[in-house]
């Protein structure tokens, strides 16, 4: 079974507490589907987050995986965090769904 959630459109240190919750609420042994095409308004806090349940969820024998290719706002923020400059394949399919970045 597939568990899909919608990550709010802003999202930052002051608010992350209660869409952590509803994340540490969802089973994590099987597929979470983020949708993050209405995220606008962001911090690190939501890198930070979505790793954390993608390295939770695979100790618990789930996946991660976003319904859609990160957007412009999640790529600033990858960008920012280095993320892009130091990303591996595997890191690509996850973020970008393998299409490289220009």
């Amino acid at each position: 079974m597939t568990a899909a959630i919608t990550v709010p459109s802003t999202l930052s240190m002051t608010t992350i507490g209660a869409f952590a919750d509803e994340l540490r609420a969802l089973p994590l042994d099987r597929d979470v589907v983020l949708d993050v095409a209405d995220l606008s308004a962001s911090d690190l806090s939501v890198l930070q987050l979505i790793e954390s349940l993608r390295a939770e969820t695979r100790l618990q024998g789930g996946t991660v995986r976003l319904a859609a290719p990160a957007g412009d706002t999640l790529t600033t923020l990858l960008r920012r965090a280095g993320f892009v400059d130091a990303q591996d394949p595997e890191n690509n399919i996850f973020w970008f769904h393998g299409v490289p970045l220009q």
